[in-house]
């Protein structure tokens, strides 16, 4: 049995410095107040592995849907050098962003990027589906020209 605090490592692919990335431990850092067993120890990172298996998967599901829309996608190809977010530039994406988050659709807006979009571990694919059908309707009924003089900053 293991008290304390145990800390688990997990590769992570660090691409602030697009020319170099380079892989580095990054820490997840659980508080126990009694025993653990091992074996729940190995289900812990077990399931970070699932969450990242299941990131990639919606990810790459993004990067489809906004390819086949023809957005122009701000986030590595590549699911080993991409995190988990989708940035993807669309006409008037500041307003388009508002009017996603005034319908309860959270994202958020970067200047030369577009919206990003970040799902969960509990984010469903039908979600994913949804927010960027609901971009298209946001562009169609242009219900981003409330926010078309608005400063896009990050939101």
């Amino acid at each position: 049995m293991l008290w304390g605090v145990i800390a688990l490592l997990m590769t992570a692919t660090c691409v602030a410095a697009p020319r170099s990335p380079m892989a580095h431990p990054a820490a997840i850092v659980l508080r126990v107040d009694g025993p653990i067993s091992p074996a729940s120890a190995d289900y812990v990172v077990r399931g970070i592995e699932r969450i990242r298996e299941k990131s990639i998967r919606q990810t790459t599901r993004l990067i489809e849907l906004a390819d086949a829309q023809g957005y122009r996608v701000s986030a590595p190809r590549d699911a080993s050098r991409r995190g988990g977010t989708v940035a993807f530039d669309v006409p008037h994406a500041y307003g388009v962003a508002q009017a996603l988050l005034g319908n309860g659709v959270i994202v958020d807006y970067r200047p030369n990027a577009g919206i990003r979009i970040a799902p969960h571990f509990y984010t469903s694919d039908e979600e994913l589906d949804r927010a960027v059908s609901m971009i298209g309707d946001v562009l169609r009924d242009e219900a981003w020209k409330p926010f078309e003089t608005k400063r896009g900053v990050v939101t």
